[in-house]
């Protein structure tokens, strides 16, 4: 009687953990979405403010200030989904590590260490093959068979969305409705 109380909390709070991780990843999503406009608004006011006081100097240097500000979104993107991902794992590792837990539960929490841990491989590729393909800068948030990619870029034209769309769908299988393309300006 003992032993399936302890199994049956072990259970509940796994599926707990699991569900507070798609939570703070849903949360994240969505906050990625509502911090982007925010930011671009930041970064336009930034960019507005640096080209006020940058009008007596050459156009390279107002360039270089607009890139370097594009780059802490991008930096701070990467950040926040690293950040997410870590907690995330911290708890499943606690449940791996807890020797109350269940063969059963442990596995679990090890099929999904595993599957975030390839979710974190796949991203860093397609970051670096999107760059590779002649974009500055890129990050790629996939969740739930979905695949978020914003690139640092002005504009995209049809043949640059393109070649994201055939990077990603050759790297995750993903169908072209589950892969959505952003841009941010530089």
């Amino acid at each position: 009687m003992m032993y399936l109380k302890k199994k049956s909390i072990a259970i509940v709070s796994l599926v707990l953990l699991i569900a507070i991780a798609f939570v703070i990843n849903y949360s994240y999503q969505n906050g990625i979405n509502k911090n982007a406009s925010g930011k671009t608004e930041d970064l336009n006011t930034q960019l507005t403010d640096k080209n006020q006081t940058l009008n007596t100097t050459s156009s390279k240097d107002a360039s270089k200030a607009a890139t370097a500000v594009a780059s802490g979104l991008f930096s701070s993107y990467r950040q926040d989904r690293d950040v997410n991902r870590s907690r995330s794992l911290e708890a499943l590792q606690e449940i791996v590590n807890n020797k109350n837990t269940s063969q059963t539960t442990r596995d679990e929490a090890q099929k999904q260490i595993i599957k975030l841990t390839e979710t974190n491989q796949k991203e860093l590729i397609l970051e670096n093959l999107i760059k590779a393909k002649g974009f500055q800068d890129a990050v790629v948030l996939i969740d739930n068979n979905t695949a978020n990619v914003i690139v640092q870029a002005d504009k995209l034209s049809e043949q640059e969305v393109a070649k994201i769309q055939d990077v990603v769908l050759q790297q995750t299988g993903f169908s072209l409705d589950n892969i959505k393309i952003m841009n941010r300006m530089n």
